[in-house]
């Protein structure tokens, strides 16, 4: 018994001083962990979060019945998908939904986390306002946050800020729990989380995968005054595109409380709706002739950091989002997440892949996230390219 108590006593004490130090997050994030039997955030995880609603299309615009071709996996592509635990994976040609499978119990209702993904979905929303007239992507930072006037930015411009190369050291690591990316997936008051971090040294040499870059992003749509992230997103994407389902976007607060959009993951979906995105852009901001977002910047989201500048040389990354080539030497987009959740865009031939799943390969064999290239692949051969 008196073992007993001590640990009762020492447990209560460790809860006591997680919440005094400002770690009490930290119990949250098990339960939706590790005590689910996890190491990390899922793509399940909705029932956690705090949720925006981001309204589908009044009716909805269901994409072209399937084909009737005899489509199926290889007995190797089975097998990684079952390995990798995919949830769904679907592929579209222009309007034209030609293969759909799910595993997992998931079907075409199902709505799951983009995490990481939606950084792109983040740049396309810088893309709204780029084309309304109110963001210059040449501009400093510090015209929209004026904490990054002078040295606090050191000239960092919003494009900097969309290609990752602004050299701020929030750091990556999810699985730390007492990191940065933790703290901002995990608890509340994200903002205040941004605050203190300033530009270190003369940006836009390095590139560096942050998701402190993408939250940037969101506080200069929110300073923008014109409606939440979400409210952009609704407006001039969502509905105009025809989304049958709603989406949402987790929060660091409730919404009647005014909660900020966990921006640099967090979107909630269905897959048929996400591939919408990919359409998106396939057509360079074009949504059946409507011109949703300015050419201009969509070319420039699309084009490699050192084909921009001679400052940075990575080549596989836009305006956050993951670039690269097919076999065949045609360009393609991916917006890319956590486990391996991937909207892939390929123009040349009005392609467009979408694979959701709980795990995903994380051996690295480019500067791409790890089995990019394998799912593009499969979608190519069931095209038939």
């Amino acid at each position: 018994m008196k073992t007993v108590r001590i640990l009762l006593i020492s447990s209560c004490i460790l809860v006591v001083l997680s919440y005094i130090s400002g770690h009490g997050y930290i119990w949250g994030g098990l339960a939706e962990t590790y005590f689910r039997g996890w190491n990390n955030s899922n793509i399940d995880d909705i029932e956690f979060r705090d949720l925006r609603t981001i309204s589908a299309a009044n009716g909805g615009s269901p994409w072209m019945a399937k084909n009737e071709r005899d489509l199926a996996f290889t007995e190797e592509e089975l097998a990684w998908h079952e390995e990798y635990m995919s949830a769904s994976f679907l592929v579209l040609h222009g309007d034209t939904l030609i293969f759909e499978r799910y595993w997992q119990g998931h079907d075409h209702t199902t709505v799951t986390n983009s995490f990481s993904a939606c950084k792109s979905i983040v740049a396309l929303a810088i893309g709204l306002a780029v084309s309304d007239g109110k963001v210059r992507v040449q501009d400093e930072l510090a015209a929209y946050l004026p904490r990054f006037a002078g040295d606090g930015g050191k000239g960092l411009t919003v494009q900097e800020v969309l290609q990752m190369r602004s050299h701020i050291p929030f750091g990556e690591d999810y699985a730390n729990p007492f990191g940065f990316m933790a703290k901002a997936y995990y608890r509340e008051g994200i903002q205040q989380l941004l605050e203190p971090f300033r530009v270190p040294e003369v940006p836009g040499v390095k590139w560096k995968y942050e998701g402190g870059n993408t939250m940037l992003l969101g506080e200069l749509m929110a300073g923008l005054n014109e409606g939440s992230l979400s409210d952009w997103v609704e407006k001039r994407l969502w509905e105009p595109m025809g989304a049958q389902h709603d989406a949402f976007w987790g929060l660091d607060a409730p919404d009647e409380e005014g909660g900020i959009e966990r921006c640099f993951a967090a979107y909630y979906a269905t897959s048929r709706d996400f591939a919408r995105f990919g359409k998106l852009m396939n057509h360079e901001g074009n949504w059946d002739g409507k011109q949703l977002i300015d050419t201009t910047y969509m070319a420039a989201m699309v084009t490699p950091i050192s084909a921009m500048t001679d400052e940075c040389d990575a080549s596989h990354y836009g305006y956050q989002i993951w670039l690269g080539e097919t076999q065949a030497g045609e360009p393609f987009s991916c917006m890319e997440g956590l486990r391996g959740q991937m909207i892939i865009a390929v123009p040349a031939y009005d392609l467009v892949v979408v694979r959701t799943g709980y795990k995903k390969d994380k051996r690295k064999t480019s500067a791409l996230p790890s089995d990019i290239e394998r799912v593009l692949d499969m979608g190519l051969r069931l095209l038939g390219e």
